[in-house]
């Protein structure tokens, strides 16, 4: 594991914008990094800190950033795109924490006068793309420690070389968005002005069990490989990638000594060794060939459209990565455990994907790979949820037996170093859980998991004792868990589905309530409208920003320039209008007791709400360019 540096660095620049060139400059640090804005080979150059800034212009503007995120080609040429603003998450291991607040695209170029009109406006609609999805929320960095790769990961690889690498050169970029962005800046002397950025969620939470206190991490990393959005990304790819897959780490870190704080003078004597501990849990799209296109339905069928043959080879491929990345010990060799979990319907539209992912884990027979079925919907059917722990039950002596990565750091110096690398354990095996959208399902039952594991954990560093089978003693602490765990839910749901997840109010509370059903009422309108209006032009704006598709001038899309759909602010209204009154009187018609009418007179409120929140809301689906 690399060793952590107690006195970090705070990662601002000052941004000098000039006619001709951009100029970079630490605020801390030596050296500044320079960019001409006439050469479209974007040139590149460390200039010494002592020199002073030399140009034949004025500098236009000069601002205080966070860091760069990578340059973009696009119609009229390169743009820079930078961090503009930032707030810190929290700490970890003494290393900060950042959730970018705002990033800016600023063009190489001053003026447009070099393209035709119709240029103008495609490259101002690829604009407005990377925008959409640099608004979208919750993409991290850290300065002090590689947020891409997980603890046991980063402990099992470490090495003098790995070590000596720049942050840049050794993320995981199956895990890092800018990682194409910013290929032009991948050398030791200018990579320490990109941040490598994640998207997904990191929360970090301080609580206290048992008189003890400890901080609750959790990082969600969403990969980059199959990106998209929900009906418009689903199941695997060739080459066994899949639409929504997100790695999820549960993190603790126990201080001995004295409190956890920030670095000061009198750190290292008030804390003198940390235990950290970590949970790996993934989920992903069911891995097979299968498709969900919007067409107006509320929930359009599935497609499955590939022989058996094929669905096989997929199934291979994306277990083949699995393994790759989770199912090898890295230092041994010796295989790990996966145990795929699908929480699908087995009956109804979801039956048939369900069966050919059966149909393909048992024709893999893999000793090493075990599979579970458990259809969340008949189990828990009017709202019984306490049959979740028929669920529980099965799966506990997989979360027993797979263990977690734990190890023992003791303070040397200015570093954290591993005090005892032998006594190191690693988690063994790993969950990969699905529902249909890998949502709401997947939510609750990752909760689930998530705090038996952490017993164990806590189990382990003496905080409780192995008697202890829940926290029901410590209800201020199960409430920050369930509502990190929430949060986490939400926010894997905003980047794929375009709403909050739903269900939420059982993994907040433990259960059902009135208020959640309303608010889940209201998300599934929200999400069928924006899956059948406004996520084709999401889904573009994901590829664009990946570099999945790459602008060329001279072989420009027909269909950039306008949209299919484009709902101005009235036309959304009237829209919104109709379907609130059509659900509205449909849920009149079937109120037959009192309890009913009362939910639909909340239905009418919350669906006039919708209304206005789609003037505001609305997009346009371009599907101006090919997947």
């Amino acid at each position: 594991m690399d060793n952590i540096s107690i006195d970090h660095a705070p990662g601002q620049f000052n941004l000098y914008q000039f006619p001709d060139k951009f100029v970079v400059e630490p605020v801390l640090g030596e050296g500044s990094l320079e960019i001409d804005r006439y050469s479209n080979d974007v040139n590149l150059k460390i200039i010494s800190r002592q020199q002073p800034l030399q140009s034949s212009h004025q500098a236009i503007k000069v601002e205080r950033i966070n860091g760069l995120v990578g340059i973009i080609e696009l119609v009229s040429g390169p743009y820079l795109i930078f961090i503009k603003s930032a707030t810190s998450v929290g700490m970890f291991n003494d290393a900060e924490i950042f959730k970018v607040v705002e990033a800016e695209l600023v063009p190489f170029k001053s003026s447009n006068l070099h393209l035709s009109e119709r240029e103008r406006r495609i490259n101002q609609n690829f604009v407005e793309m990377l925008k959409n999805v640099l608004s979208t929320e919750n993409f991290y960095y850290s300065i002090g420690m590689d947020i891409s790769r997980s603890f046991q990961w980063l402990s099992e690889n470490a090495s003098p070389e790995l070590h000596s690498l720049p942050l840049l050169q050794k993320v995981d970029k199956k895990f890092v968005w800018n990682a194409k962005l910013s290929e032009k800046f991948n050398t030791v002397e200018f990579s320490k002005f990109i941040q490598p950025l994640i998207h997904g969620f990191v929360g970090i939470r301080r609580c206290r069990v048992n008189n003890f206190s400890f901080n609750l991490a959790l990082i969600s990393r969403r990969s980059v490989y199959r990106p998209g959005v929900r009906f418009h990304t689903r199941g695997a790819d060739s080459e066994g990638n899949c639409a929504n897959f997100v790695e999820t780490e549960q993190l603790v870190e126990f201080d001995v000594g004295g409190k956890s704080s920030n670095p000061s003078s009198n750190y290292k004597k008030v804390v003198t060794s940390r235990h950290i501990a970590s949970f790996i849990q993934i989920r992903g799209s069911i891995p097979i060939y299968w498709t969900q296109k919007p067409n107006l339905k509320w929930q359009p069928t599935p497609s499955l459209k590939s022989s058996d043959g094929e669905q096989f080879n997929c199934f291979k491929q994306h277990l083949n990565n699995l393994l790759d990345c989770y199912g090898r010990d890295a230092l041994t060799g010796n295989p790990r455990k996966i145990l795929l979990l699908s929480l699908l319907n087995q009956y109804g539209r979801e039956k048939n994907v369900g069966s050919q992912f059966r149909s393909v884990v048992e024709k893999i027979r893999i000793p090493t790979v075990k599979y579970i079925a458990f259809d969340f919907h008949r189990h828990c059917q009017s709202l019984n949820w306490k049959r979740l722990s028929y669920l529980k039950e099965e799966i506990m002596p997989d979360i027993r037996q797979f263990g977690f990565f734990s190890t023992h750091l003791s303070i040397q110096g200015d570093f954290w170093i591993e005090a005892n690398p032998e006594n190191r354990q690693y988690q063994n095996g790993f969950i990969r859980t699905n529902c249909m959208d890998c949502l709401d399902r997947t939510n609750v039952v990752q909760a689930l998991i998530g705090i038996e594991s952490l017993r164990f954990q806590l189990q382990y560093f003496g905080i409780i004792n192995e008697s202890v089978f829940n926290f029901d003693a410590w209800p201020e602490f199960v409430y920050t868990f369930k509502n990190l765990w929430a949060d986490n839910g939400d926010i894997c749901s905003k980047q794929y589905a375009g709403t909050g997840a739903l269900k939420t109010d059982y993994t907040r509370v433990g259960k059902r309530t009135f208020g959640g059903m309303v608010n889940d009422l209201n998300n599934s309108l929200t999400r069928y409208f924006k899956n059948n209006f406004t996520d084709g032009y999401r889904q573009d704006a994901l590829n664009l920003f990946l570099l999945n598709y790459t602008v060329d001038r001279n072989s420009l899309p027909e269909r950039a320039d306008h949209s299919i759909i484009n709902f101005d602010s009235n036309g959304a209204a009237i829209a919104g209008a109709i379907f609130s009154v059509a659900m509205t009187l449909l849920c009149i018609l079937i109120s037959d007791n009192i309890s009913a009418s009362f939910f639909c007179l909340q239905s009418i409120s919350v669906l006039n709400w919708y209304v206005l929140k789609l003037q505001n809301s609305t997009g346009s689906y371009s599907n101006c360019m090919t997947r």
